[in-house]
């Protein structure tokens, strides 16, 4: 099912994928501060496959980092919208997002 993380602030977590969310639907982060999150494999902040959609609307990431995609994973298309993104990293491919069979990436 979809995810929605609103108003919130989360901060120092980690996982093997997806340091925040591990989901298959729709994940939105609006209005909300995230940082130093991690994830070993996948997705720093989102790990989401066969995904609706991944949102990241007016929010502050930053110091997130995973393997591959360091703030997003995603198997769907990704939105970041007024956010800032700061200090991400991955060891391999996509500092700030990884999409794999995505239908659109937009930074607006």
């Amino acid at each position: 099912g979809a995810v929605s993380i609103i108003g919130s602030t989360v901060d120092g977590c980690s996982a093997g994928t997806g340091g925040v969310v591990y989901a298959g639907g729709a994940v939105s982060l609006i209005g909300s501060t995230v940082a130093g999150c991690s994830a070993r494999q996948w997705g720093g902040v989102v790990m989401a496959f066969d995904s609706g959609a991944v949102s990241i609307i007016g929010s502050t990431v930053d110091g997130c980092s995973a393997g591959t995609g360091g703030v997003v994973y995603a198997g769907g298309a990704v939105s970041l919208i007024g956010s800032t993104v700061a200090g991400c990293s991955a060891r391999q491919w996509g500092g700030v997002v990884m999409a794999f069979d995505s239908g659109a990436v937009s930074i607006i």
